[in-house]
């Protein structure tokens, strides 16, 4: 029955750069008869550093553009033609942009349907929602892969509750044991490492030797644990931005590469049962 698929779907949201960017249809253009010296303050007032131009048959070839980002100066706008380079298709995965956009510096792709243009997107959009969704997911996934080689590696709650006992030195190990004990007591039965934050897990992976079966350091490890923690408490108050000066995009591309990477050697330690 065709229902089955939907029982089997992995339910890892797709986020394409269309959902990110801004459809032709509600962005602010300069039209064709506009003059230069018009098109040039609209960017100004609005803070544009995009100015896509429509032509008589509404379609865009030329815009805009700022020569230095954030510069609104009349002698640092150019109008050029848009080329193939500026251009991405529209339903281009947002990992595969987030990349894009970091191997080549750039701050803006037109969206295209490989026929015309139908969006744009920039780096600024990447603070919405959508992404935010994207990036949520991926650190759902770490931190339940995390939770099953713990397991997977033999530890039990009962040792790691007992191992969390003696952590008088951590605030959070301490709320932890807790909220546990205080669960315990109504008859809740829930896994300790519930009651537990990232940090906690990375805690136990360097503990319990448990970074070495990932074939990384335990240093390395840290770090990329940090790396996502951080991301994680901008993705969990999302009035925060993610993106916020020129060297955000690199980290954000290079903390997915990172997830990933994790994921990865979870899987392959598991799969090679290591453990």
């Amino acid at each position: 029955m065709k229902e089955i698929s939907y029982f089997k779907d992995s339910g890892n949201p797709t986020i394409t750069v269309a959902l990110a960017g801004i459809n032709k249809l509600e962005w602010i253009y300069a039209d064709h008869i506009e003059s230069e010296s018009a098109s040039v303050s609209k960017m100004n007032d609005y803070r544009f550093d995009v100015l896509p131009i429509r032509n008589e048959d509404s379609n865009y070839t030329h815009c805009y553009r700022t020569n230095t980002w954030g510069n609104y100066d009349p002698a640092n706008i150019i109008r050029f033609e848009i080329a193939q380079e500026d251009k991405l298709y529209y339903l281009t995965n947002i990992h595969d942009a987030i990349r894009r956009f970091s191997v080549t510096n750039r701050k803006y792709f037109f969206l295209d349907n490989q026929s015309d243009i139908v969006g744009l997107i920039t780096v600024g959009n990447l603070n919405c929602k959508h992404v935010y969704l994207y990036l949520y997911n991926l650190i759902v996934q770490v931190e339940q892969a995390l939770g099953r080689f713990i397991y997977a590696s033999g530890l039990t709650d009962r040792e790691l509750y007992l191992q969390f006992k003696e952590r008088t030195e951590s605030k959070n190990a301490q709320e932890a044991i807790q909220r546990y004990d205080d669960d315990d007591a109504k008859g809740l039965d829930y896994n300790f490492l519930e009651y537990l934050y990232l940090t906690d897990l990375c805690y136990i992976f360097k503990k319990f030797d448990l970074v070495e079966r990932l074939g990384i350091t335990k240093v390395k490890f840290g770090d990329i644990i940090g790396n996502i923690n951080e991301v994680r408490t901008v993705v969990a108050h999302p009035n925060k931005s993610l993106i916020r000066n020129e060297g955000s995009i690199h980290d954000l591309y290079q903390l997915i590469e990172e997830i990933d990477y994790l994921l990865d050697s979870m899987q392959a330690a598991t799969s090679a049962k290591t453990l």
